[in-house]
Formats: structure tokens, C-alpha cells, sequence
């Protein structure tokens, strides 16, 4: 009788660490998931940021080439309304 306690004793800490690993493996699997994930989105988040610098560029750019031009169009009407 005194055997079986502790063959019970140490079924169950099989038991736990069993588990323990299986835990320990999903913990593993889920953190390399989560790296992939966060870098994916790093990446992506870089490719967005470049995309709309481009587009804010291009915008400004084409702001200044457009007052740039109305500029240029009220001095030439009133250089012809001086003749």
C-alpha cells in the first residue's frame, strides 16, 4: 500500500510535465508567430510611410508649381493691361 501513493504521486507529475512541455511548445510556436506578425506590419508600415511621403511630396510640389503659375499669369495680365 505505501507504494501506491507515490506511484500516483509521480503519474501525476509526469502528467504535469507533459503539459508543461505542450504549454512550453505552443509558447514557443505562438512567439515566433508574433515575431513573424510584428514584422510583417514593420514592413508594411514602411512601405506605407513611403508611399505617402512620395504622395505629400507630390502633392506640395504640385501646390508650388501651381502658385507658381497663377503668380505668373497675374503679371503677364498686368503687364498687358500696361500697354
Amino acid at each position: 500500500m505505501a507504494k501506491e501513493p507515490a506511484d500516483a504521486t509521480l503519474r501525476m507529475l509526469r502528467d504535469i510535465r507533459a503539459t508543461q512541455k505542450e504549454h512550453s511548445d505552443l509558447l514557443r510556436t505562438q512567439t515566433d508567430t508574433l515575431e513573424f506578425l510584428r514584422k510583417q506590419i514593420q514592413d508594411w508600415q514602411e512601405t506605407t510611410s513611403s508611399a505617402v511621403g512620395f504622395a505629400v511630396h507630390a502633392n506640395v510640389r504640385h501646390d508650388t508649381v501651381e502658385k507658381r503659375l497663377e503668380d505668373l499669369t497675374k503679371r503677364v495680365e498686368r503687364l498687358e493691361k500696361q500697354k
